[in-house]
C-alpha cells in the first residue's frame, strides 16, 4: 500500500500543497503545480508582462509605411488591418485571433465613442447591415493607426479628417485589451472560430 505524506509550503503566491509518496513518483512536480498558481493569475494564461498604452503605439509607430496586403500578417508581407493590430499586440505578449470579427470579443467591451475611448483600444468598423470589416488602435486625440487599403498601407487618420469622418460614421465597437499594465484578453481558443473569413479591403475614400 501506498504511504502517502502531505504537508503545506508557504510561498510568495499562497499556499502550495505539496505531496510525496514512498512508493512511486508525482506524474506532476511542485514546480508544475506553482507554475499554474502563477498562471491561474494572469488572463487567457498569458504572462504578466507589463504592458503600456505608449509602448503599444511606439511599436505601432514602427510599421508606419509597411503596405497594405490582404491576409497578410507581417512587415515582410505587409498587413492587412487585423493582421497588423495582431502583430503589434503579439509584441506586447497579447495574442489575438486573426480578424477582426473575432477580434471584436477580445477585453473588455468600451464605448465606441471618441471621448471613451482610451489610447491602446482597438476599435472596429463594419458597413451598414454588414458584419465587422476592419480593426484599427486607438492612438489617442482622435486618430487611429491601422493598415488600410484604401491609404495604401499603415498610417494614421484623424477621425475628424475627411477621410476619417468615414470610420468615425462606421465605427460600430471598440475594446480595451490592457488596463493597468495587464491584458485583459481571454485564451486565444475562445476567441478563435475556425473559418471566419479574412477581412475584405475597407471602402474610406483614399487620402487627399
Amino acid at each position: 500500500m501506498k504511504s502517502v505524506v502531505s504537508r503545506f509550503r508557504l510561498t510568495p503566491f499562497g499556499v502550495v500543497l505539496v505531496t510525496s509518496c514512498t512508493q512511486g513518483t508525482l506524474n506532476r512536480s511542485a514546480a508544475d503545480v506553482l507554475s499554474s498558481v502563477i498562471l491561474a493569475g494572469s488572463p487567457g494564461g498569458s504572462t504578466s508582462t507589463t504592458v503600456s498604452s505608449t509602448r503599444v503605439i511606439n511599436t505601432a509607430e514602427g510599421y508606419l509605411g509597411v503596405p497594405y496586403r490582404w491576409g497578410g500578417t507581417s512587415p515582410e508581407t505587409g498587413f492587412d488591418c487585423s493582421g497588423y493590430v495582431r502583430y503589434v499586440y503579439g509584441r506586447q505578449g497579447i495574442r489575438l485571433p486573426r480578424t477582426s470579427r473575432e477580434q471584436a470579443d477580445a477585453g473588455a467591451a468600451v464605448s465606441p465613442r471618441t471621448g471613451q475611448l482610451h489610447q491602446g483600444d482597438i476599435v472596429l468598423f463594419a458597413e451598414s447591415s454588414h458584419p465587422i470589416s476592419h480593426v484599427a488602435i486607438y492612438a489617442g486625440d482622435g486618430r487611429i493607426i491601422h493598415s488600410s487599403s484604401s491609404g495604401g498601407g499603415v498610417r494614421y487618420d484623424a477621425l475628424s479628417s475627411h477621410r476619417g469622418q468615414w470610420y468615425a460614421r462606421h465605427m460600430v465597437a471598440a475594446r480595451r485589451l490592457t488596463a493597468d499594465g495587464r491584458s485583459l484578453v481571454q485564451a486565444l481558443e475562445l476567441l478563435t472560430r475556425p473559418g471566419t473569413p479574412l477581412d475584405p479591403p475597407d471602402k474610406a475614400p483614399p487620402p487627399r
